[in-house]
């Protein structure tokens, strides 16, 4: 992945420094801060014991970032880490199950495994793939198999609690909202900013 996705590069002065009633009064700048110290103490902590996260929160606030910088860390101490799009991820449920192809078959089958079986499983965007009823039956699996397992899983998604419930159903939304911890990320498009001054 991108050398830049390391927690020294973040920067808080692309978030807001003004309080927000919706936000309880922090500014986004101040929640974002908080949200940056839990991830990087997740990466420094990390064991089979730490919890799921959900990141949640409008597109380009950082969150496909501050995963991919929790899975160099992980990683760099040794453990097992996917990383995936959420389309590429259940792209793989969909081609293990449906390919005629042997090989196309046993490559998914392997993604698959990996999956299910890594130390930690990150879901980057999960909302933008083509919804169909198996591809929610494939996120229900890798969600509920790493759950009993238990295996810890960061998902991340521009998609609110209603429409997660609303796209995926209850059982999913339930599990999303019940067993993970939620992260509510927040500001203005980091991607609009930098190119607005040129960066």
């Amino acid at each position: 992945r991108d050398e830049g996705e390391r927690f020294e590069s973040f920067r808080p002065d692309y978030y807001s420094s003004e309080p927000e009633p919706e936000l309880g009064g922090l500014s986004p700048r101040e929640l974002m801060r908080m949200v940056f110290d839990t991830c990087r103490n997740y990466a420094a902590n990390f064991s089979l014991r730490s919890p799921n996260l959900l990141f949640h929160g409008g597109p380009g606030l950082g969150k496909t970032f501050l995963s991919a910088c929790i899975a160099r860390e992980v990683a760099q101490r040794g453990f097992s880490v996917a990383y995936e799009s959420a389309s590429a991820a259940l792209g793989e449920f969909e081609t293990q199950r449906f390919s005629r192809d042997g090989e196309e078959s046993a490559a998914a089958s392997a993604k698959v495994r990996e999956y299910l079986g890594c130390d930690l499983m990150i879901l980057d965007d999960l909302g933008t793939e083509m919804s169909t009823s198996f591809t929610v039956s494939a996120l229900y699996q890798l969600i509920n198999l790493r759950l009993t397992a238990p295996r810890p899983t960061i998902i991340s998604t521009n998609l609110g609690e209603e429409e997660l419930a609303r796209r995926y159903g209850g059982q999913i939304a339930s599990r999303l909202t019940g067993e993970y911890e939620l992260l509510l990320f927040a500001g203005s498009d980091i991607r609009r900013l930098k190119k607005e001054r040129g960066l």
